[in-house]
Formats: structure tokens, C-alpha cells, sequence
């Protein structure tokens, strides 16, 4: 239990500098803003009650002006996934999977790592989460996969039997009634992708990472439109804000050109630098009386 709680501490720790005396938030400060979120997405969920008709009627919306501009991919995607059982596979546990685990391995390994590029990371997050959460109460949309007489099928249900999730969601099987069916634009699987991907593209330091940072948002998007649970449209909506919010933030709070000091580095690296600097420079500063020849 001893080495548990150590390693606990390890994987949080209570407070990170930044630069000019700035310090990141404690992290149970972070875990009250994620249930903060999600008690906004509970009332969303709550409030979808005789959606249907408004819902429907926003989803052939966005189909017809997919169809309008010629940018309308869902079909050929989705029935090209149909016809191959195991890339179907695959694509509903990438859907039903990655963004729960990919998102917050970033968050923490951000607070962990980077953390003078934490605070504005995490709230374009939070923001576009927030604006997302809004549109799903003001603008609910019936996915392709359930509107009626779209030719769309349902992939992730279709292969229910290979997976943990139930039939009609990706949640897991009883607890379906807590995802928003109505929950289509904008899509958060391709914010969060985006997000995701531009920080490990930005920030990691291996190549085999940022590469795993550009395809990430690319499948991502491919993997909602082919499955029926997102438009085209929606996907766009969700990248657009993320690059909106990514930007504001900037304008807001710019950082300008810095060299990468002791605050952007995990914290045993930099006290093993100091360690190994420290006898150097007493050697210099004190150096040994040399005696005079007898």
C-alpha cells in the first residue's frame, strides 16, 4: 500500500512551477471541472425528451446540405465498412474506446510533462466541450445511423456480438440510457482526436508519436463517418472549434519564443540536472590552495 500511495503521488503531484511564479492548478481542481462537464451533459441528456421530431428534422438538415455542396461520403464509406466484417470491428472498438483513454492520457501527460503548455491545452478542451455540450441542447440531430430510410447502417450495433457495447450506443451494455442519442454536431470524437493529435504532434519528442499524432484525427474522422454515427458535416463542426478556441487562446494568452527551462521539464529530470551541476560548480568557485614549492 506504501508504494502505491508513492506512486500515486508521483503520477500527481500537488504543485508544478511555471514560469514568472505561475503554478498549475491542484488536480483535484481538474477532476471537479470534468464533473462540472459532465453534469452539463447529464442536463443536456435530461432536456432530450420529445427531441425526436426537432432532432430528426435537424439531421436530414445537414444531410441535404452535404448533398447541396456535393460532400456527402457517409454512404460509400459506410456501406464499404459493411461488407468487411473485421475492419467493422475494429472501427466500433476504436469508436467506443480511444477517445475515453486516448483524451485523458494527453491531459496527464501534458501536467506531468509540459506543464507551462497544460493550462491553455486544457481549456481549449474545456471550452470546445462546453460549446459542443450547448449545441447538443440547442440543436440536437439524429445521427445517419438512425434516421429513417437513410441507407445508412448501424455498424457498431451490427457487430454488438464482438463487443462490450450495447445495441443502439457505445456504451456499455445497461447503460445505454446515459448516452445522448441526439449528441451528433458537432462531433466531439474528432475535437478531442484533434486535440489529441496537435499536442503529441507538437510536443512529443519521438517521431513514431507525432506520427500517431496526425493519423489519430484522420482515422478518427473516417471511423464516425463510415459508422454511421456522424455526418461529414458534424466532424468539421468539431475540428473548427477546437482550431477556433486553440486560437483565441493564443491571441489571448500568447507565450512568445522562450528556451525551455526547468518548469517545462518532469521534475526528476531537473533535479538530476541540478545534482550533476552542483559539485562542477563548487569545484570552480572554490578551488584548492596551491603551497608554495619548498
Amino acid at each position: 500500500m506504501a508504494t502505491l500511495a508513492r506512486f500515486v503521488r508521483r503520477l500527481i503531484p500537488r504543485r508544478s512551477l511555471r514560469p514568472a511564479g505561475r503554478v498549475l492548478p491542484p488536480w483535484w481542481v481538474e477532476l471537479l471541472l470534468v464533473g462540472a462537464l459532465y453534469a452539463v451533459y447529464e442536463a443536456s441528456r435530461g432536456l432530450q425528451r420529445g427531441w425526436n421530431a426537432t432532432a430528426d428534422r435537424n439531421g436530414r438538415s445537414i444531410q441535404r446540405w452535404e448533398d447541396a455542396v456535393h460532400l456527402a461520403p457517409e454512404q460509400p464509406l459506410n456501406q464499404a465498412l459493411h461488407h468487411l466484417p473485421v475492419l467493422a470491428v475494429m472501427a466500433a472498438y476504436f469508436y467506443a474506446t480511444l477517445h475515453y483513454i486516448v483524451t485523458p492520457a494527453v491531459l496527464v501527460w501534458l501536467y506531468r510533462a509540459h506543464p507551462t503548455h497544460y493550462r491553455s491545452a486544457r481549456t481549449c478542451l474545456a471550452a470546445t466541450t462546453l460549446t459542443a455540450l450547448i449545441g447538443y441542447w440547442r440543436f440536437p440531430a439524429t445521427p445517419p445511423r438512425l434516421i429513417s430510410h437513410g441507407g445508412i447502417h448501424d455498424i457498431v450495433a451490427d457487430v454488438e456480438q464482438w463487443g462490450w457495447w450495447s445495441g443502439r450506443t457505445s456504451a456499455p451494455g445497461g447503460l445505454g440510457g446515459l448516452v445522448n442519442e441526439y449528441a451528433a454536431m458537432p462531433s466531439l470524437h474528432v475535437g478531442w482526436a484533434l486535440w489529441s493529435g496537435w499536442l503529441l504532434f507538437r510536443h512529443a519528442r519521438r517521431r513514431t508519436w507525432r506520427g500517431c499524432g496526425l493519423a489519430y484525427p484522420v482515422l478518427t474522422t473516417l471511423v464516425v463517418v463510415a459508422t454511421g454515427n456522424h455526418y461529414l458535416a458534424d466532424a468539421l463542426v468539431g475540428a473548427l472549434l477546437i482550431a477556433l478556441f486553440g486560437a483565441l487562446d493564443s491571441l489571448i494568452r500568447p507565450t512568445g519564443r522562450r528556451a525551455s527551462g526547468p518548469a517545462d521539464r518532469p521534475a526528476s529530470t531537473t533535479r538530476a540536472a541540478r545534482g550533476n551541476a552542483e559539485p562542477t560548480s563548487t569545484e570552480h568557485s572554490h578551488p584548492h590552495p596551491t603551497l608554495p614549492p619548498r
